[in-house]
């Protein structure tokens, strides 16, 4: 069950319990409250009437012969009607001697349960009398009776009175009904209050649900409500506070495993030209006879390639940021850029003979010098070259041009859509994706070039038409 659900019945039940005791509480001590105050009205009023009765009584029985019995009579009944009227009736030794009322009561019984009642016959115990409930024709009387020896002697009477308590009773009914259907109103209308505000208050606590369901489906973007000082609005700052830190995690771990992509593409990318070279150095020395000085020269050349490989893998590394002893830091010298060129020429060699490919070389002045690190350089001038070899047709030329403000390379093949120019430095894009792969290549040689020129200071700029070929140019 929702923790909603169980906190609105929990509520709800305690409301109704205690709303419930209030209203029996309040129309029950109302029936009570109204019943005694008519009680002792009545029978205040019906102590008043005895005493009126008895004075009335002496003086007429003082005048008169007490031996005649129905002249005693007489006398009673005489001074019943003139105290009573008609709203009493009159017994002596259970025989009934007057009822001016409507109704016929049993004496006999009605004696017996007010002498249960009152065990005195004096009136100042009838202070405290709980009068004798009867329902007769349909309706509820309260019966009033005092019974006496005090003026006949051996003979008793007896006498009864009522109060119709029928219209009370019903209007406490009324009443009754009228409170239970208000009672009703208002637990619905506080149920509904409830409903609302609990829901209210919940819905932090719904959002903070829904938000983890979208963490939990990788959307680290979700922010929950975090207005206020309550304590839902705290806990909604810790979370969007837990949710920027899990994404930055996120983030920090994609951008190192990025970075380890990157540098595995890079390496691969970087190694794949030197060792072309050395390769074709190592079968010319198995497979060609050589004059000792030519293998002099192929063997001093494969030792430096390798040695620049080293150079080259601890550079790719700083780089990409994943080896670090502190601070990446160029290796810059100053470079003849003719002697430059042309050892970029030696690196490629064997690459534009797979293609029968003329590389023309132009450095303009032919003793011009520029500082930079010689190795990146070299990666740079070689990638451009390389992605010239795989743009360009066979039998075709490449021209590699140098000057005091750019090194250029360019091809004449079959050049780079419009759209596609301003991607093809990010790191894994390709133009052409099926040949790309097909040649081996991840999309890491322009990228590379990028990071290197930006090292330097440098811009990289590239210019192409389809069908016509491509210029990249590096501005030192």
């Amino acid at each position: 069950m929702k923790l909603f659900t169980k906190i609105f019945l929990q509520v709800t039940c305690v409301i109704l319990i205690l709303s419930s005791a209030i209203f029996f509480y309040t129309t029950c001590r109302w029936k009570d409250q109204s019943l005694q105050d008519i009680n002792s009205y009545e029978w205040n009023k019906f102590q008043t009437s005895i005493s009126q009765f008895e004075n009335q009584l002496r003086i007429a029985g003082s005048q008169s012969d007490a031996s005649d019995p129905d002249l005693q009579e007489k006398i009673l009944v005489y001074s019943f009607r003139h105290v009573f009227h008609d709203s009493a009736a009159l017994y002596c030794n259970e025989k009934e001697l007057y009822n001016g009322t409507s109704y016929e009561f049993e004496a006999e019984t009605i004696r017996k349960l007010t002498a249960e009642t009152l065990p005195q016959k004096n009136l100042s115990a009838f202070y405290d009398y709980d009068p004798v409930i009867s329902k007769t024709d349909g309706k509820t009387l309260l019966l009033y009776s005092y019974f006496s020896t005090e003026y006949t002697g051996e003979e008793n009477y007896q006498i009864v009175t009522y109060k119709d308590i029928t219209d009370v009773l019903k209007r406490s009914q009324i009443l009754f009904f009228q409170a239970g259907a208000l009672t009703l109103g208002l637990l619905l209308f506080t149920g509904f209050l409830l409903f609302f505000s609990l829901k209210k208050i919940m819905a932090p606590l719904t959002k903070l649900n829904e938000a983890a369901l979208c963490i939990a489906d990788g959307n680290y973007d979700i922010q929950v409500p975090q207005n206020g000082n309550t304590e839902l609005a705290q806990v909604g700052k810790s979370f969007n506070q837990m949710t920027a830190k899990i994404k930055e995690q996120i983030e920090s771990l994609s951008a190192v495993n990025q970075a380890q992509r990157q540098l595995l593409g890079s390496l691969a990318h970087e190694l794949k030209t030197p060792m072309t070279a050395i390769i074709g150095y190592a079968d010319t020395l198995l497979t060609v006879r050589l004059s000792k000085e030519r293998q002099e020269r192929a063997l001093t050349y494969i030792g430096n390639e390798c040695r620049r490989l080293s150079r080259l893998s601890v550079k790719m590394l700083e780089l990409t940021g994943l080896y670090e002893t502190g601070e990446s830091q160029l290796t810059l010298q100053e470079v003849p850029v003719a002697d430059f060129l042309d050892e970029a020429r030696k690196l490629t060699l064997y690459r534009l003979q797979e293609k029968n490919l003329h590389l023309e070389i132009s450095c303009n002045p032919e003793n011009l010098k520029k500082t930079f690190d010689k190795d990146l350089m070299l990666s740079v001038v070689t990638n451009f070259i390389d992605n010239a070899v795989k743009a360009s047709e066979e039998n075709s030329r490449i021209l590699l041009h140098a000057t005091n403000d750019r090194l250029t390379v360019q091809d004449f093949g079959k050049g780079i859509p419009p759209e596609d120019l301003s991607k093809v430095t990010d790191a894994f894009y390709m133009v052409d994706k099926s040949r790309s792969r097909a040649n081996g290549s991840v999309g890491l040689g322009l990228s590379l070039c990028q990071k290197i020129a930006d090292l330097h200071g440098y811009q990289m700029k590239i210019e192409s038409t389809v069908g016509e070929g491509t210029k990249v140019s590096v501005l030192w």
